[in-house]
């Protein structure tokens, strides 16, 4: 959590300006085709600041800075779902403008001028005092929380991309991986099959799943099966993947964790990112 900002006027926070609580729950990061996907849940028993929102008053903020790129920027998160205790939304960042850890800033800032505002809840010290509250303002301050872009990676270069060689094959029916290259794997997709593979753009997360996933899997058995019979130190791909598997536990681990951490569960993204967007037709 950020620390508490100083503000003029009294403010939702971890103080006791207002009695009132505002939490960010659940937050989830997830790459998109050219856009990183933001979620989070807002809880709160503010008696006021539904009414905000909903009359124009207020408006959700998240405000990132990335100081590998120097660039900082704030976007308007939308509701999604409203929640018995609160909201859910969600909010898009442009990839290129980030690398490296990101920090965001989760707050709920005014719209529209605010005349005479006072909280239901807010610190007896106030008495009955008013304030009136310009654009941009800060209602609510839910803290900050950190990703890294750099983990946000297309599905055909994941944090192993460089090992692999996607190839769109004619000559085969299934997919097949090859390990007879010195600097790269070659993952052998049949044409009709990676031509509809691309069709799942918008949802990187499966084809890490349906593609990545399984390369990797296989690669990992071929490197524990072959033991001593033909060392493998020549080749840059096994180095890599290597330094891979020794930064996610070791040989001991079994394969399919190992791959799904070197791959940043990606089987846990898919099913959470389809269960949004289930729950966002609704």
């Amino acid at each position: 959590m950020t620390n508490r900002g100083s503000y003029p006027h009294p403010v939702i926070d971890t103080a006791d300006d207002v009695s009132s609580y505002f939490n960010v729950i659940n937050v989830f990061v997830a790459p998109c085709h050219q856009d990183i996907e933001i979620t989070y849940e807002l809880r709160t028993d503010d008696p006021d600041l539904v009414g905000l929102l909903e009359s124009g008053h207020a408006m959700h903020s998240l405000r990132w800075r990335c100081s590998s790129t120097i660039s900082t920027g704030e976007m308007r998160p939308k509701e999604y779902e409203r929640t018995p205790a609160g909201f859910k939304v969600r909010a898009w960042l442009d990839q290129q403008w980030v690398k490296g850890k990101v920090d965001a800033d989760v707050r709920i800032i005014v719209q529209k001028e605010l005349l005479n505002h006072s909280w239901t809840n807010q610190h007896i010290d106030y008495g009955g005092a008013s304030f009136d509250l310009q654009p941009g303002d800060v209602l609510a301050d839910g803290g900050s929380f950190r990703f890294d872009a750099e983990k946000m990676y297309d599905p055909l270069n994941p944090p192993v991309g460089s090992c692999f060689s996607f190839v769109r094959s004619q000559h085969h029916k299934g997919i097949r991986v090859a390990f007879d290259g010195d600097e790269t794997i070659s993952v052998q997709i049949p044409e009709k099959t990676f031509d509809q593979f691309q069709l799942f753009s918008h949802r990187p997360d499966l084809q890490i799943s349906l593609i990545a996933l399984p390369a990797l899997l296989e690669t990992l058995s071929f490197i524990k099966s072959n033991g001593e019979e033909e060392p493998l130190d020549d080749k840059d791909w096994y180095v890599e993947i290597n330094k891979q598997v020794e930064a996610n536990g070791g040989w001991d681990v079994s394969l399919l964790e190992l791959a799904q951490r070197i791959l940043e569960n990606p089987i846990d993204t898919a099913i959470r990112t389809g269960i949004i967007s289930e729950e966002e037709d609704l």
